[in-house]
């Protein structure tokens, strides 16, 4: 089992490589086996970040406070470049309440301001989320492009619908069985599709 330290150093080469995705994927992993080294459980490291600064404010160590504020300024940057900009705001506070005030901490949460309120502005007037349909013939390339889609590090979230109309389904053990198959929540619903 990795060490909280190797995750967080992998965690920031990935921020830098531009790799968001498996960045949040290795933070994550690191804050929760932080986590259980300072008494806590059920990933409210993650889930409930303020109340959870708020609970080991007063028992944690000065060096376990300062790696916790480095852990939440990554994740906010990681939060940040997929455009989690509400989220990536909520990480830099949490980080802030850990030790002085400090002027890049403070920078960051203006600009992820500054983005959610342009992202606002930016909105389509009708409210609708783009949709890609993917169709075509047995063979004919779609669950190939489906996982060169889903692996490939290009910084956008991407929401997968498939529906097989067959008996026996093809599809949906492909895209499990590829590389994101641990990395992410894949339901398989009874009607034929898997989400």
């Amino acid at each position: 089992m990795a060490d909280w330290r190797e995750l967080q150093t992998q965690a920031m080469a990935l921020l830098k490589e531009g790799k968001h995705f498996d960045g949040v994927q290795k933070i994550n992993a690191c804050m929760e086996l932080f986590e259980t080294e300072l008494g806590g459980s059920d990933s409210k490291i993650l889930k409930e970040p303020r109340a959870f600064v708020e609970e080991i404010a007063g028992k944690a160590a000065p060096e376990q406070k300062l790696a916790l504020r480095s852990m939440y300024v990554t994740r906010g940057d990681l939060l940040a470049a997929l455009g989690a900009s509400k989220r990536a705001a909520l990480e830099y506070d949490c980080a802030a309440s850990l030790g002085a005030e400090d002027a890049e901490i403070s920078a960051k949460r203006a600009k992820v301001e500054q983005s959610s309120a342009e992202q606002r502005l930016q909105k389509d007037d009708d409210g609708k989320v783009p949709v890609t349909v993917l169709t075509g013939f047995l063979g004919s390339g779609k669950t190939t492009l489906l996982n060169h889609i889903l692996q490939a590090s290009h910084g956008k979230r991407i929401a997968v619908i498939e529906n097989e109309f067959g008996e026996v389904g093809i599809d949906d053990a492909l895209v499990k069985g590829g590389a994101m198959a641990d990395e992410e929540n894949i339901v398989e619903m009874n009607n034929g599709c898997i989400c």
